[in-house]
């Protein structure tokens, strides 16, 4: 008789519940499987810290329908559990021979969000992913649902307390003016109001991480108890925590604000602060975000001079996340000590979400890798690997609580956490955390978390100035693994905003000393504080290894006045990735700000020279991730997805949850030297490919046309001379109504800018006395760069109709740049052109994106940008086109997001194309209306 085949032997679904249970427990929740018989038991269950219910229902795959209907009774069974979640084991997991390692290592889990307090949610999204991308969502998973909610009913209450503490306070105005004077001092803040405010934000955090401390250790008093002896218990509570516990960064600066308020004349004193007591009582249960930071953030009320924005948490989790992908090389994340080891520094660390983000990735990392150690890892990074360096002590107070509250357990022994000095005393000149230009060690104004070794008592930065520096405490720049940075955005063009919240005369005084400094480095401030820091940071990253990883502008990456700082960076580091965003709902990865930025990551190189063949990856995100969620899943996706090849043809999306939310690219290192990182200039790959064609090779490549057209091009300058800034035209003239012999085409309204001829529209008057230490007669000279040709320089791509104008006379023009053109004939080639899809591409592909769809040209790129060659067209096809030009010169142009319907549009390609035996520009035209930057709408 034949041998009868056995079947394998079915694992249990029970069984596997119970294994998922013990996975999610490694990821650090809190789960728990049924227990068999029990009637009405969810298979298992998951508590979070913050008091909320999560119920998961799991099933083999196939089983949808069955396993929807136990959601559903289970969500009448459960109406307070934040979250009723749907599991799909994969058929492989039942015939596993190891089923604990078959789920360990699967990717095949499907889940999804059935229901959340009692409602079924409206649409169902169906994860795939492993256990730990399980754990990740289910550990933030209130957040993800009512996170917006959650954080705006606390911030409202939080900021209606500090309203009301503030409002109490200033009805003393010593102890306010004192308040807000140890804010002013230590924060360079102008604004007193704003000032008090962030004192009563540090007795507000204080406030909170003693309520989670008395929680945890018995040693430590409730509020309610401390209180009992009215301010001056409070105060005491905060000096014994300090001196016997530690946590002096998170109780110093508020024990001396207290101080203060226990001058107060009434008897009942914590009446001041009752506001803020309630409000530590309602929002107890907050928590997995930077709710003080937020806070922070609003407040500065002069960011707009500091250029001090602070990174939003999802771009800090993306960037955290990425920089550790396979680096450092080679380790066991299980072992905890190894991690602990890694310096890393931010000199501009702000409220610490970039330090924080670092701190719960390398747990994280920890976590998934099977470490069991993850309290003495926290504590050896706050320790021993992090370092914080930034001017305003409030916002450093501000970080060493976030560290510390991540587990109140902990006590720290030391925090390297500093606040660098800022300003001019006398022959003193203090820049900050760029003191470290150079050197080693530097005075500090405070280190959070130092001990004075003879008195035993925390050292305090008190009103009368910065302490630490008269003392002659340092702080040190250790040999760093990873320097992170969202460094200051203050630029030294129009206007010199460097060390912009000090007083003018002081603000020179630092600005001169700066450029000092960078000069013996062969580096620059032009592009402003961010390219300095870059340079302090770059030379302490260890050679082979050292990691820098940047949330910066993205003009970084194709912005003349950052070309010294990717020069720096192209010398001894490989370029690894650049992440851009282009989503018009939010350009910016700062919170605060609108500004377009993008994540840069570059690893030191051992030896420069040594011919290895590198590529970096560029990241177009079409949705920029708005929840930390959202930001590991897109970190995911980013690292698994094998990034298309620029020489080639071809795209790869990026994909999470079934939806496309951005593509991934790679150009070689050698293609990048010396030259723009324009791999982040347009959102999809094909337009990246069709702009480097032109600009390198003079070849058209229309996108989906395998074929390439040969066209004549040459630099702008090779055959013109581009006229004066608006800055110039400033020191030489007065702009007036009154007819002079100095026309102007001043603004750039795109209801009157429709056609390609225009008028002059204004009138410049020279100046006798010129501006700017110009020499008399500043103006006339000018003038003489005056044409009738005009470029424009600063203009949204949403709105703008024209890229090029041609006067009837000659004209200066503001927000134009003036092009003199050796030939006169040309002028109406090069305004075609320069408004044709072809021209678009190339001046899009040369711009300088400031805020989304604002952009620039600057006078460098516009020097460089390809054109059509003129002086290689035959007398016929010059002919051709200034007739086309004479025949569209009154045609009305739509919006750029209109082009590819616009009749003139489509009528110019064409006649272009025909003259110069050029493919069908339509699908090119088409694609460039579409892109988000131009389109202002998502992809």
């Amino acid at each position: 008789m034949p041998t009868r085949r056995k079947t394998p032997e079915s694992v249990r679904e029970e069984a596997v519940n119970v294994l998922l249970a013990q996975l999610l427990r490694g990821h650090g929740l809190s789960a728990r499987a049924e227990r068999r018989g029990r009637t009405g038991a969810p298979d298992i269950r998951v508590d979070l810290k913050s008091g909320d219910t999560i119920i998961l229902e799991c099933k083999w795959e196939g089983s949808t329908s069955l396993l929807e209907s136990q959601l559903e009774e289970r969500l009448d069974n459960f109406p307070d559990a934040v979250g009723m979640v749907g599991v799909l084991y994969p058929e492989m997991l039942r015939y596993s021979d190891d089923t604990n390692a078959a789920l360990l290592t699967t990717v095949d889990l499907q889940w999804w969000l059935h229901g959340s307090r009692g409602e079924v949610r409206p649409s169902r999204n169906i994860r795939y992913g492993s256990v730990a991308d399980l754990a990740d969502q289910l550990r933030i998973l209130p957040l993800e649902l009512e996170g917006v909610d959650r954080v705006a009913a606390a911030a409202n209450a939080i900021g209606y307390a500090l309203e009301q503490t503030a409002e109490r306070i200033s009805k003393h105005a010593r102890i306010r003016r004192n308040i807000a004077d140890i804010i002013a001092k230590t924060d360079q803040e102008k604004d007193k109001a704003a000032a008090l405010q962030i004192g009563c934000l540090v007795l507000f955090n204080a406030l909170a991480f003693q309520d989670r401390l008395a929680s945890t250790n018995e040693d430590v008093p409730s509020i309610t108890e401390s209180l009992k002896n009215d301010l001056d218990g409070l105060r005491d509570t905060w000096l014994s925590i300090c001196e016997n516990i530690d946590y002096v960064p998170v109780f110093e600066l508020a024990a001396e604000i207290v101080e203060f308020l226990t001058h107060w004349p009434a008897t009942k004193k914590d009446w001041l602060i009752a506001p803020l007591v309630k409000a530590v009582d309602d929002t107890r249960l907050l928590e997995g975000h930077d709710l003080s930071g937020r806070l922070f953030h609003t407040l500065l009320s002069d960011a707009k001079f500091t250029g001090a924005y602070y990174t939003s948490i999802p771009a800090a989790t993306l960037l955290s996340r990425l920089v550790f992908h396979n680096w450092p090389p080679h380790v066991d994340w299980s072992d905890h000590e190894f991690p602990a080891s890694l310096n890393v520094a931010d000199l501009a660390c702000g409220t610490g979400t970039l330090l924080m983000a670092v701190a719960t990735e390398v747990e994280r990392r920890h976590e998934d890798a099977g470490g069991k150690h993850t309290v003495e890892l926290h504590k050896a990074m706050v320790e021993q690997a992090l370092h914080g360096y930034d001017v305003q002590l409030s916002a450093v107070h501000f970080a060493a609580t976030s560290l510390a509250m991540l587990n109140p357990e902990i006590q720290f022994n030391n925090m390297n956490l500093h606040v660098m000095p800022l300003g001019a005393e006398g022959s003193n000149v203090s820049l900050g955390s760029l003191d470290f230009l150079g050197k080693k060690e530097v005075p500090v104004q405070h280190k959070l978390g130092e001990r004075d070794a003879e008195a035993n008592s925390p050292q305090k930065v008190t009103g009368s100035g910065p302490k630490g520096v008269k003392e002659g405490h340092t702080a040190k720049l250790p040999d760093l693994d990873l320097a992170i940075m969202n460094p200051p955005f203050t630029r030294s063009g129009i206007g010199n905003r460097l060390f912009g919240s000090l007083p003018q005369g002081e603000r020179q005084i630092l600005q001169k000393e700066l450029s000092r400094r960078l000069k013996s480095r062969q580096g620059k401030a032009t592009a402003g504080l961010g390219a300095a820091f870059v340079t302090t940071a770059v030379p302490k990253l260890r050679i082979g290894e050292g990691r820098l990883a940047l949330v910066l502008p993205a003009t970084v990456c194709t912005g003349p006045s950052w070309e010294q700082t990717r020069s720096l960076i192209e010398k001894d580091f490989t370029l690894n990735m650049v992440v851009a965003s282009h989503d018009p709902t939010r350009w910016n990865l700062s919170d605060s700000t609108d500004l377009s930025e993008c994540l840069l990551i570059a690893t030191r190189r051992h030896d420069k020279n040594d011919n290895v063949e590198r590529r970096t990856t560029f990241v177009n995100l079409w949705q920029n991730p708005t929840s930390v969620l959202d930001a590991h899943r897109v970190a995911q996706s980013i690292v698994t997805t094998a990034p298309a090849k620029l020489e080639e043809s071809g795209a790869t999306l990026l994909e999470v949850d079934g939806q496309h939310v951005g593509e991934v690219l790679s150009m070689s290192e050698i293609s990048l030297k010396g030259k723009k990182w324009s791999g982040i200039q347009f959102a999809r790959a094909d337009l990246v490919r069709s702009a480097l064609s032109l600009q390198v090779g003079r070849k058209l490549q229309i996108p989906g046309n395998q074929k390439t057209s040969n066209i004549f091009m040459c630099k702008l300058t090779s055959i013109s001379k581009i006229g004066p800034d608006s800055r110039r035209l400033d020191d030489g003239f007065e702009k007036t109504i009154s007819v002079t012999a100095y026309p102007l085409v001043d603004g750039q309204d795109t209801n009157l800018r429709k056609v390609m001829t225009c008028s002059p529209n204004g009138y410049l008057s020279p100046l006798s006395i010129p501006r700017g230490g110009q020499r008399p007669g500043y103006g006339k000279r000018l003038w003489k760069q005056s044409s009738k040709l005009l470029i424009g320089a600063r203009f949204r791509l949403n709105t703008m109709r024209v890229m090029a104008i041609r006067t009837d006379t000659e004209a200066l023009g503001r927000m134009w740049w003036p092009v003199q053109v050796e030939n006169p004939e040309f002028e109406m080639a090069l305004a075609l052109w320069l408004n044709s899809s072809i021209g678009l591409l190339t001046m899009m592909a040369s711009r300088n994106t400031t805020q989304g769809n604002w952009v620039q040209l600057k006078k460098a790129d516009l020097e460089q940008l390809p054109i059509l060659d003129p002086r290689r067209l035959s007398p016929s096809q010059l002919q051709a086109l200034s007739d086309l030009f004479d025949e569209l010169s009154e045609a009305e142009f739509e919006r750029l997001p209109d082009m590819a319907r616009c009749p003139a549009r489509r009528a110019l390609d064409d006649g272009l194309s025909e003259i110069l035996g050029l493919p069908d520009l339509a699908k090119l035209r088409e694609l460039l209306a579409s892109e988000p930057v131009v389109s202002n709408r998502p992809l």
